[in-house]
């Protein structure tokens, strides 16, 4: 595990639900016992805030956690657990933003798709990779009779939920191993987070959204990432964040329709040459999104912008403190609010690349 310098200044990392995460808290038991923190963590905020923690915290940084915004500090915090009623202004605040409304009241930010980048202070970070990941079992070769979605079922676009399209895969001697039946992984956070995590029978795995085009420049391309690591080719729709990515076929298929899934599918399966040279051209790629990599991205940001612009801020004198900060407030509150219309607007209407 890569070990990094320490950061100028502390970092505070807020999640607003360590109840969750108390009996591991104390004694750096999160630390030694990350693999059962990561299966806690099962929201975009548990990344941004729990994970990142972590992940940074392994590597030697001087990073803390903390369930409010620590004063006259660097408060990192995802999107949803950065409120306007929490009066956030005596911390600089480094928002992190998912697929979600773009924050405002906060002095600089995150985002994981590059077409998000709105701002001077817009800031890309790639998504961290599964934390814990059960690879496709080797003795399966390359066979290609298991497709697989990782995700929740709302996220997949229709037709490939449709009977006819189970029909076709099973006409091919394939079967979906999608969990849009199993009501109790979905309940179970724990079991969801197994389920979305193993890869062992998986042989192909699909990701096709019938998204906005906004909202499609919000996803980061985890899914792709997530199934380099795997050993497992997939087939995406076509979305900025895994075109981005795409140096050849090699890296994935982009499929639109239920028949382009099919077609790929039967190439697949007649060309286990094409399988094998898809599963190791993943591993490679995935040496350029590592843990390690994000992680390093993650020190650049905070100790370059994020350090330089908290010490601007922590400089600017008392008046700034008492009459600045909060006028500033007051207006960027304002804008944050319209943008949560806007973002709801957005995600709902507007062109959509993946019919269905």
């Amino acid at each position: 595990m890569l070990t990094l310098p320490a950061l100028q200044h502390p970092i505070y990392f807020v999640s607003k639900e360590l109840d969750r995460f108390k009996d591991l808290i104390d004694n750096d038991e999160m630390i030694t016992n990350a693999e059962e923190a990561f299966k806690r963590c099962m929201s975009g905020a548990d990344v941004w805030s729990v994970q990142t923690y972590i992940l940074l915290k392994q590597r030697g940084l001087n990073v803390y956690l903390t369930d409010h915004f620590v004063a006259e500090s660097i408060c990192v915090v995802p999107h949803n657990y950065l409120m306007i009623k929490d009066l956030p202004f005596r911390s600089y605040v480094v928002a992190c933003r998912t697929d979600s409304p773009r924050p405002a009241i906060c002095d600089i930010q995150s985002v994981m798709n590059v077409q998000a980048i709105k701002g001077p202070n817009d800031y890309y970070l790639p998504h961290w990779p599964q934390p814990i990941m059960i690879a496709r079992d080797k003795t399966r070769g390359a066979r290609v009779e298991n497709l697989d979605f990782k995700g929740h079922p709302r996220n997949l676009t229709s037709p490939f939920k449709a009977p006819e399209f189970i029909h076709s895969l099973r006409e091919i001697g394939m079967k979906f191993l999608f969990d849009k039946d199993d009501s109790a992984i979905m309940a179970d956070p724990k079991k969801q987070y197994l389920s979305w995590a193993d890869y062992s029978k998986s042989d192909v795995i699909l990701a096709v959204r019938n998204l906005t085009e906004y909202d499609f420049g919000l996803k980061p391309a985890v899914k792709l990432v997530n199934a380099w690591l795997a050993c497992v080719p997939a087939m995406l729709g076509p979305e900025p964040a895994y075109q981005a990515l795409r140096k050849s076929e090699l890296d994935y298929l982009e499929v639109t329709t239920a028949d382009d899934a099919l077609r790929e599918l039967r190439r697949l399966q007649k060309s286990p040459q094409l399988y094998q040279q898809m599963v190791e051209n993943g591993l490679r790629r995935f040496e350029e999104c590592s843990t390690d990599m994000v992680a390093q991205a993650w020190h650049r940001f905070l100790s370059g912008p994020v350090t330089q612009g908290y010490e601007l801020w922590r400089n600017r004198g008392v008046v700034d403190r008492l009459i600045g900060r909060p006028l500033r407030f007051a207006l960027r509150a304002k804008q944050h609010k319209k943008n949560v219309r806007d973002h709801a607007r957005l995600r709902d209407h507007g062109p959509r690349p993946v019919p269905g």
